[in-house]
């Protein structure tokens, strides 16, 4: 078990680095800002992140060998290299779900878990007299294990986490607001304030997904208004209230994403985006929603959870 010392101070500072210093420095900057993120900067934050976790990873490796030949490991090459691989793979491993992501500490706890069982898999089955492809082999399967299981895990703990944002923000909201009836349609995600909220549904158009995203603003001053070459004022049939009612349709290129903004009886305005251009027929799209409140909401879209 002397063996076990080395290997949890290696994954506990593989973690510490690549899964929390390197991201802080390369991401935070970005995300803190409060302008939205661009994607250019994005992208250049990882194009700096690959490279840095690659070069780190040949000298942590260096290290891991060196260290754990001290304590006379078996195969020692194998069992550093093994050791910064399974934490690496265990930090990036896709956990991201349909539901939503699970807690930011999953993660890491697989990257820790990763570089702890693989390694000391190997060094087990070799001290078992294995030969060192079937303990790497074996090492491999562990970390496979490791992944799915948490996979596994992850797909409730973000069902979870989403749902009790969604009541969170929904019951925050301070404006009217509005439902998509249709049984085709689901709520995926709901953030917002007091003042603001988006909720965000996911259903289907001629059998394939398409999405919307229905932004909720306490605004007394709006007036619809249009913009050259970027939006124009059409006045509804039937608006939310069951009257005509002007809106705005919003399009700074064809071919992408449009907006549709009107104004619901009282002091909230309705944003419709869609998520794939060209994709909602808004007179037919209009009709499915509902005003509503926050208990309605929740007991439509989230029975399971009343």
């Amino acid at each position: 078990m002397s063996a076990l010392l080395p290997v949890v101070v290696l994954s506990a500072t593989l973690v510490a680095l690549f899964g929390v210093v390197l991201p802080l420095l390369l991401l935070g900057p970005v995300l803190a800002s409060r302008t939205r993120p661009q994607p250019q900067q994005l992208v250049f934050a990882v194009v700096l992140l690959i490279p840095t976790v690659a070069i780190g990873s040949v000298f942590l490796s260096w290290w891991a060998v060196e260290w754990l030949r001290r304590y006379d490991v078996p195969v020692p090459e194998l069992t550093g290299i093994a050791l910064v691989v399974a934490a690496v793979v265990g930090l990036m491993a896709p956990l991201r779900l349909p539901g939503g992501s699970g807690p930011f500490w999953l993660k890491p706890l697989l990257g820790f878990a990763s570089g702890i069982l693989v390694p000391m898999s190997i060094i087990w089955s070799s001290e078992a007299g294995l030969h060192w492809l079937a303990a790497a082999g074996i090492g491999l399967l562990v970390l496979v294990v490791l992944v799915v299981f948490f996979r596994l895990i992850a797909k409730p703990l973000a069902d979870r986490r989403t749902a009790k944002q969604v009541r969170t923000s929904v019951r925050r909201f301070q404006g009217q607001l509005v439902d998509v009836t249709d049984a085709a349609w689901s709520l995926s995600s709901a953030r917002g304030t007091a003042d603001r909220i988006v909720l965000t549904y996911s259903g289907e158009a001629d059998g394939k997904p398409v999405g919307a995203a229905l932004m909720l603003k306490r605004d007394m001053d709006w007036v619809p208004k249009a913009r050259e070459n970027e939006s124009a004022v059409f006045e509804l049939a039937k608006g939310l209230n069951g009257q005509p009612t002007e809106a705005v349709l919003a399009q700074k290129q064809i071919g992408t994403p449009a907006t549709l903004t009107m104004r619901i009886p009282g002091t909230t305005i309705l944003s419709i985006r869609e998520t794939v251009a060209d994709s909602l027929s808004w007179v037919e799209f209009i009709g499915k929603l509902e005003l509503t409140d926050a208990d309605g909401l929740l007991k439509r879209q989230q029975p399971a959870d009343d």
